[in-house]
Parts: structure tokens; C-alpha cells; sequence
């Protein structure tokens, strides 16, 4: 993820988020500020439902909300802190706590959507050509207007200096050196001009001069405006992550045709060390080996049977730990769900793949499943589809039943979430 807007109320948060995706970017809304581990959004959308909030109650929500993102996302973010385009709410509260709580130096605040009719000039907002106070909205029932000039709606709840730029100045060629300036100075709030879309472009485009860190605040048309590797992601072949519970010879030959025809890492999982006191050590190797491999956008696979010599050992274990064979098996497949979910927190995929009834109900589990979603067939009776309500949002999963398929099942499997993410 690469861009986090705060909006403070749900179609807000919607109308500005589709200015990002329309442009291709994978843009979730959430309508909480708890933060979410997102594996393929490119903009997360937070909605504070804070317009009609006191004050303080605003900064407080916008405060959390983007401290809890910036605490589950170790890259970092580009914060645009949405306001409504008539300045409706909490705007300078909100805009201080989101300077305070991303780090920025100075606010860009350019409000304008000049298809709709609102337009900043001489720093005023104007609702097609009509000041904003002697519009219908200065009388909103809850968030009543007592200005047009946005400098003094701003300053009604921040005491931070704000300062406006004008359309002359914007359309001079020599704004990314006006902002570049201000931007050196203490902290602060900028009010830009815009008129027409271009003018929406032309403070866009000073981003990229800017050395100290900003914050974006705006509305739909300000968004729509932002260059689209501000927030786009490079797409790039993730890795599948292969979880083969199965002790099948249909899975063991599966695994060794992928291995000769995909870049492939075996992970071998030592059962024995997995059920002993070595269990801990065990695991944490396991993690640490697969989380190398994946990293380096490597398909991995962790496999729990190497060969016929690895089956024959099963009534051995069960025996020397009093296990049956079915609680043998839980045992197993809970500790490999365990592992999956801590791969994925230290990792970036683009695909599970599971083989062994076990084992993917196991993963399931551990991942606070609630189903399993089926979208398409990659070949005879190998579903693929997401897990409904888990921690993995809409990674894709495919399921294999351990005994079942032809020799290039897995290989296919893997081709098919490579082509899916790409096409995405």
C-alpha cells in the first residue's frame, strides 16, 4: 500500500476513493480505524465518521486511525486527509492531528472540484460562482458554515499559521518555488486557488520538488488530479506460497514437476522435530527459511513428505507419542496453519496454494476464517477462491484434495494465480 485517506464520512470517503481507482489503483474503504492488513490494495480508505463529531473528538479519531496504519504498514505512506468541498465539519482540527500524526511539515489544501462547480479564487470557496455563506450550506443542520474565506473556517479550530496562494500564483510557473518555500518555514497550512482542472494539475505536479514531508487535503477533484505513481503500485510477480499437508504420491510427484518447471523452493518440514521438544526451534526455522525464500519473490513450498520412507513413519510416531493417526494429523495441521499465518505477516504473496483436506482446513482456521468463497475451476475439480471474513482480505486460494490431480496440477495452480494477479 502506498496512499492512506482519512475521510470523515462514508460517501465522501467513496467519491474521492473511485478518483484512485479509476486510474487503476486497488482502493479499499473501511468504515472503522482499525488498521487492516491489506495484501493488495494500493489506497486504504479510512472513514472517522467524525463530520458532525466536537472538535476534539474529530482529532482524536483522525489521530488513531492513522497512527494504527502507520503501525501495521512498515512502508511508507502518502496521507491525504479528505475534507468535504464545502468545508462542512472539523476541517482544521482534522487537518492538525493528521499533520501531527503522519509527521508532515506543511498542508496543501486545494478543495476545489471545479466539475461540480466549487472553486477556491482569492481564496474564497464559491459553489458555482456563489460564495460558500450564502449558499444552502452555510445553514447545514449540523455543521453550519460562517465564512467563505477558507483561511478563516481553518483557523476557527487550529492555530497553526495558514497561508494562501493565489490563482495567479498558481498559474505562474513559479509555484513549486512558492510552496517549496513555505514549506522550509515553520509548520504550516496552505490554501491554494483552483479554477479549472488544470490548475488541480498544476499543484499536483509541484509534489515532487516538495523535500519536506506534506500532507494532501482536498476533496474528489484534488484527488483525481494526483499523478497515479503517487499511489500506484509497480505490479510485480508475487510469489505463491505452497502449504502440501498431504502425504499422497500424487502430491510428491505434483511438487517434483513444479520444481522442474517453476522457480521453486522445498521447504522440507520435519514432522518428527515438529511433534519433540525441538517443536519451538523447529518452527522458527521453518519460518525464517520460507520467509527468505518468498522475499526473494520465490514460489515456496513447504512439503511434509519427501518420500516413501517419510510415510513409513507415521505408525512409529504415533506410537512413540501415544497419538492416533487423526490426532496425529491435527497436530500437524495446526502447526502448519500457525506457520502460514506467520509467513504472511512477514511476507507479501500473491497466492495460496493448499493440498490436504487437513491441512487447508487447518490454514483456515488459523486464519479466522469464516468460509471459502469459490470464483473459478484452474483444472478438473481444483477450485480457486478467497477465504470469506479472514485475516488475508481476498488473497487467492486454491484447494487440492491431497490424492487428486494430474502431475502438472501444482504447476498449473501456480501459473494460474501468476496470471491472475498480473492481469489485476
Amino acid at each position: 500500500m502506498k496512499m492512506l485517506v482519512i475521510a470523515d464520512d462514508f460517501t465522501g470517503a467513496n467519491d474521492t476513493g473511485v478518483q484512485l481507482a479509476k486510474k487503476g489503483a486497488r482502493t479499499d474503504v473501511l468504515l472503522h480505524e482499525k488498521p487492516l492488513r491489506s495484501h493488495k490494495a494500493d489506497v486504504l480508505v479510512i472513514n472517522t465518521e467524525s463530520r458532525a463529531a466536537t472538535a476534539r473528538q474529530a482529532a482524536e479519531s483522525v489521530t488513531r486511525a492513522i497512527h494504527a496504519q502507520l503501525s501495521a504498514d512498515s512502508s511508507a505512506l502518502l496521507v491525504y486527509k479528505k475534507i468535504d468541498s464545502t468545508f462542512r465539519g472539523n476541517v482544521g482540527a482534522e487537518i492538525e492531528a493528521a499533520m501531527k500524526a503522519s509527521g508532515a511539515k506543511i498542508a496543501l489544501v486545494a478543495a476545489a472540484i471545479p466539475a461540480a462547480g466549487r472553486v477556491t479564487l482569492n481564496g474564497l470557496c464559491l459553489v458555482n460562482r456563489i460564495p460558500l455563506v450564502e449558499t444552502e450550506f452555510a445553514s447545514d443542520p449540523k455543521t453550519p458554515i460562517h465564512s467563505s474565506r477558507i483561511k478563516d473556517i481553518i483557523a476557527e479550530q487550529t492555530t497553526l499559521p495558514v497561508h494562501e496562494v493565489s490563482l495567479a500564483q498558481v498559474r505562474s510557473g513559479k509555484l513549486a518555488e512558492i510552496v517549496k518555500q513555505l514549506a522550509q518555514g515553520p509548520e504550516c497550512i496552505v490554501v491554494l486557488d483552483a479554477e479549472v482542472e488544470s490548475d488541480l494539475s498544476a499543484i499536483a505536479d509541484t509534489l515532487t520538488t516538495l523535500e519536506q514531508p506534506y500532507l494532501l487535503v482536498g476533496a474528489a477533484g484534488f484527488a483525481g488530479a494526483l499523478p497515479s505513481d503517487l499511489y500506484l503500485k509497480p505490479r510485480e510477480r508475487l510469489p505463491v506460497l505452497v502449504v502440501a499437508g498431504s502425504m499422497s504420491e500424487a502430491t510428491r510427484k505434483q511438487i517434483m514437476y513444479a520444481q522442474r518447471e517453476k522457480s521453486l523452493a522445498i521447504i522440507e518440514v520435519d514432522v518428527e522435530k515438529l511433534l519433540g521438544a525441538e517443536s519451538q526451534s523447529e518452527t522458527k526455522q521453518i519460518i525464517t527459511q520460507a520467509a527468505d525464500v518468498l522475499r526473494q519473490h520465490q514460489h515456496c513450498v513447504l512439503r511434509t513428505c519427501r518420500d516413501e520412507a517419510a510415510r513409513q513413519k507415521i505408525d512409529q510416531l504415533c506410537e512413540r507419542y501415544q497419538l492416533s493417526r487423526q490426532q496425529l494429523g491435527d497436530k500437524i495441521s495446526s502447526t502448519l496453519g500457525m506457520i502460514t499465518l506467520e509467513l504472511l505477516a512477514l511476507s507479501q504473496i500473491g497466492g495460496l496454494f493448499l493440498t490436504g483436506g487437513d491441512i487447508a482446513i487447518a490454514v483456515a482456521r488459523a486464519l479466522n476464517a469464516e468460509g471459502y468463497r469459490i470464483s473459478a475451476e484452474v483444472s478438473p475439480c481444483i477450485p480457486c477462491g478467497t477465504f470469506v471474513n479472514s485475516e488475508i482480505d481476498d488473497l487467492p486460494v486454491i484447494t487440492k484434495a491431497g490424492g487428486f490431480g494430474a502431475d502438472n496440477a501444482l504447476s498449473d495452480a501456480i501459473y494460474f494465480i501468476e496470471e491472475m494477479y498480473h492481469g489485476k
